[in-house]
């Protein structure tokens, strides 16, 4: 063999050789550490109603189970049979108003029908990661605030931010999302139900979670 022809062999060698390499490289994934069974503590979880008008403030505890599988990035965004996490249980106290009248929350997770958990993205770029974002399925609650807003029913999705490292007091967050569900069950005052509403809140998730890089 010439040594043109040698050269064009070992060219096309390499070549080769980093495409059977490109598979493996996007297949890397985030694996949570310990996972599995979750507490999330949010000490103030808000409810804003008629842009802040009325806001709704609670103590929200919710238990429920994250995934111990990797996360590859070609999750996001699908539905997840609960193969990343969901909600199991919801406790609210403490619940007051902006206004001074007295409010209720219930999270409506029934026994045996958990919310589930749907990846949605890597926050920061691998192998740096800076957050995971899930996000809650068919999350549901009903507010009874008698003065203002009455009995009202609000389902839909929201969003979960894990930031790592774990903020001090804070493993974890949600981010504001807009509510525009009409179907509020029968009220108890003449006003309407709000059609947006808007929640947040910061919290802490234990155990703490770690994110391990894996191929």
């Amino acid at each position: 063999m010439t040594r043109r022809g040698w050269a064009s062999a070992m060219a096309l060698a390499a070549v080769c050789a980093a495409m059977a390499a490109a598979p493996a490289s996007a297949m890397r994934a985030i694996l949570l550490q310990p996972g599995g069974e979750i507490k999330k503590t949010v000490e103030a979880f808000r409810i804003r109603a008629f842009g802040g008008e009325v806001t709704i403030t609670c103590e929200l505890t919710l238990l429920g189970r994250l995934t111990t599988a990797p996360i590859e990035k070609a999750s996001a965004g699908l539905l997840p049979q609960g193969r990343i996490g969901r909600i199991e249980e919801a406790f609210v106290e403490g619940c007051g108003t902006n206004i001074g009248t007295p409010a209720e929350l219930t999270v409506l997770v029934e026994p045996g029908a958990p919310r589930d958990l749907r990846f949605q993205a890597f926050l920061g770029a691998l192998p740096n990661i800076t957050g995971l974002l899930f996000r809650k399925l068919a999350f549901a609650f009903r507010i009874e605030e008698p003065f203002v807003l009455g009995t009202c029913l609000y389902r839909g999705m929201v969003d979960l931010l894990m930031s790592f490292p774990p903020v001090e007091g804070a493993g974890g967050r949600f981010t504001p999302e807009r509510f525009v569900v009409p179907n509020a069950i029968p009220r108890v005052s003449p006003a309407p139900c709000p059609e947006i509403v808007e929640i947040s809140g910061v919290g802490k998730i234990t155990p703490p979670q770690t994110a391990l890089l894996v191929n």
